[in-house]
């Protein structure tokens, strides 16, 4: 099926829209391709960046990075000076392209757990529970199974591919611009407009409550405006859904007038309650890349820790593709079978942090399991010093607005000082042994942990072949922001973080970083490595227990997973969209993205943002219903 083509920007403003999505990535794919299932509706898409659905960077997983930092593929966003890491400035690759991010990410799929999921519903949002959402996961995913040898070396046992069916495997990225949008693109209803860039909501000003009517976007440097009769749909992700927002008066009104915006609807919870997973690295990389770009208090991310060794003798890392021979070989096998090292990426891991203090107190990584795992549980309340974990809670300085919504977890009587719910549900999670609060990525080759330029971060100049561990904090304390700072739609916001700021998420990521250490002297994998993993890419040196946090902070980064700046909560609460997600305070204007995540989930993003998608068109044809 050839796909519709593309129309000039007057030819797409003068369309009659009945859903007008802002943004063709994950989410917006998504929801314009279910929409349009109904011929009778028209549905509009307005994408900032281009189509690249053919291009050999997207499609082949072993170059899954290369794109990072080159204008065509990435937004480049960078955050303010981070004031509990040491001042340094943390690059944030997002995807300027139809599929947005699911285009440039990592390729892991991982779902969030039922807890984390569950734990959206306790938070205030009625009809949110994994029950409720897990059929919406289904309907975006198929498993590729692998051969016989490969499901024997790494044990595919649990896998149940009943649950999720399969199809056949082509080793290339699958991704919503070729797996929602393309096969669809002929639909004479599905109009996507590329290269424009959003620059506000349009609102009918005698509505209450606010209606909005469509959007004015910039392409080729003049400014037009599409018109909805139904919804307008935010899809721009978690710094640019906000940003959207406030560019269109909907936002704190102290921030709006002193920008000059003229404020629709009072909100300051737009752009708060940023959670963003830090990773703590040890880590190896690979080939060299260029350039740079722009830069961005309610991002929530996960925080992440590397640590790098110095690989065996004879080991192929990603540093052996310095060699132009075996990137050409590894290049035409990919390219002639779609199979080697271009086929695949890198491992990963999760696992408690009861396991992770068990391990470090018994010198080795156990992990446990059957009836051990269940009775240890949370006799940790006692053998860990959680007393200064309860001290640190009760005494942090940043504080979600999440107060007073009645809870029955089983920490409101351990902890009744913690007046934050979601604090109480973060560290249930926390001293829970089924519960990850960690994810240990493997990456074959070396890192530079310490640099902005996210297209060096993965790779090192240095000479030599190396292999980094990274430890991720999957349910981070702190909480930052993402706000505007110009009433100019082509001018980034301002995104801060604000890792480390909770005193928790320190000690937990340091113990960690001391994990992976672990890791590293523990047979198979030190064979691998030089010496048993006791010789290190220059730059990182042997982590103990008193100089841990000084090495976090000055090398932790972030998995690129930033979430809840449009958060899903009662608005008393923080909330900025409903639980059918629709902003507070309108009658016809969503956000769809990982904006609206109330709470930091386990594991990687895109799997949930398919899901709220998928969840998000269910309820929008509902309503239209009605």
């Amino acid at each position: 099926m050839e796909p519709f083509p593309f129309l000039a920007p007057a030819a797409f403003a003068a369309i009659q829209f009945d859903y007008l999505i802002v943004g063709g990535g994950t989410a917006g794919l998504t929801v314009a391709t279910r929409l349009s299932e109904n011929a009778n509706h028209t549905i509009g898409v307005i994408e900032a960046g281009g189509d690249r659905t053919e291009d050999p960077l997207i499609l082949t997983p072993g170059l899954a990075l290369s794109t990072f930092n080159d204008p065509l593929y990435d937004w480049s966003f960078k955050t303010t000076p981070q004031v509990h890491e040491n001042g340094r400035v943390i690059g944030h690759p997002r995807g300027k392209q139809l599929g947005g991010t699911s285009a440039i990410n990592y390729l892991y799929w991982t779902h969030a757990s039922q807890l984390d999921i569950d734990d959206w519903g306790k938070l205030g949002n009625k009809g949110w529970s994994w029950d409720e959402l897990q059929p919406y996961y289904l309907k975006s995913e198929s498993y590729n199974p692998p051969t016989a040898e490969i499901s024997s070396q790494i044990d595919t046992t649990y896998i149940e591919p009943s649950v999720h069916g399969t199809t056949p495997q082509n080793a290339s990225r699958s991704y919503s611009a070729n797996a929602y949008w393309k096969p669809n693109s002929a639909r004479p209803n599905l109009h996507v407009l590329v290269n424009a860039h959003a620059a506000r909501v349009v609102f009918d000003p005698d509505t209450k409550p606010l209606r909005a009517t469509g959007v004015a976007f910039i392409a080729d440097n003049q400014t037009y405006t599409a018109y909805s009769k139904g919804e307008v749909i935010v899809c721009a992700g978690t710094f640019q859904s906000p940003q959207l927002l406030e560019l269109s008066g909907i936002g704190g009104s102290e921030l709006l007038t002193k920008l000059n915006i003229g404020v629709v609807l009072d909100n300051a919870n737009v752009g708060e309650n940023l959670q963003v997973r830090d990773y703590t690295r040890m880590l190896p990389q690979f080939l060299s890349r260029k350039s740079q770009a722009p830069e961005s208090k309610s991002d929530l991310d996960h925080l992440l820790v590397p640590l790098t060794y110095e690989a065996a003798p004879g080991e192929s890392t990603f540093e052996s593709f310095r060699d132009p021979a075996v990137a050409a070989a590894a290049s035409l096998e990919y390219t002639t079978n779609h199979t080697g090292p271009f086929a695949s990426n890198t491992a990963n891991a999760y696992i408690s942090f009861v396991q992770v203090e068990e391990a470090l107190k018994s010198g080795k990584p156990s992990i446990f399991t059957g009836e051990k795992l269940h009775s240890c549980g949370y006799c940790l309340l006692e053998s860990y010093p959680l007393s200064a974990l309860h001290t640190m809670l009760a005494q942090a300085n940043t504080r979600c607005a999440v107060h007073s919504i009645a809870s029955d977890s089983l920490l409101d009587k351990a902890y009744p000082n913690i007046s934050s719910l979601q604090d109480k549900l973060t560290l249930e999670k926390l001293l829970s042994p089924t519960e990850a609060s960690f994810q240990e990525v493997y990456l074959p080759g070396g890192s530079t942990p310490s640099t902005d330029n996210t297209s060096l971060i993965f790779s090192t100049d240095q000479p030599g072949n190396y292999f980094t561990f990274f430890s991720v904090l999957e349910h981070p304390f702190s909480r930052g922001s993402a706000h505007i700072t110009s009433s100019s739609a082509l001018q980034y916001p301002a995104i801060d973080p604000n890792y480390l700021a909770h005193p928790l998420d320190l000690s937990v990521i340091s113990e960690g970083a001391l994990h992976i250490r672990q890791i590293a002297r523990t047979q198979p994998l030190a064979s691998h490595l030089k010496d048993g993993g006791t010789v290190y890419q220059p730059g990182f040196y042997e982590l103990n227990e008193s100089n841990i946090e000084e090495f976090v902070r000055a090398n932790a980064g972030t998995e690129y997973h930033p979430i809840g700046t449009c958060a899903m909560l009662p608005r008393s609460a923080g909330g900025v969209v409903d639980e059918r997600l629709k902003v507070y305070g309108t009658q016809n204007l969503r956000v769809v993205d990982a904006s609206i995540f109330p709470l930091q989930i386990r594991g990687n993003l895109q799997t949930s943002v398919y899901a709220v998608a998928e969840r998000a068109a269910d309820f929008i044809k509902e309503d239209a219903r009605l």
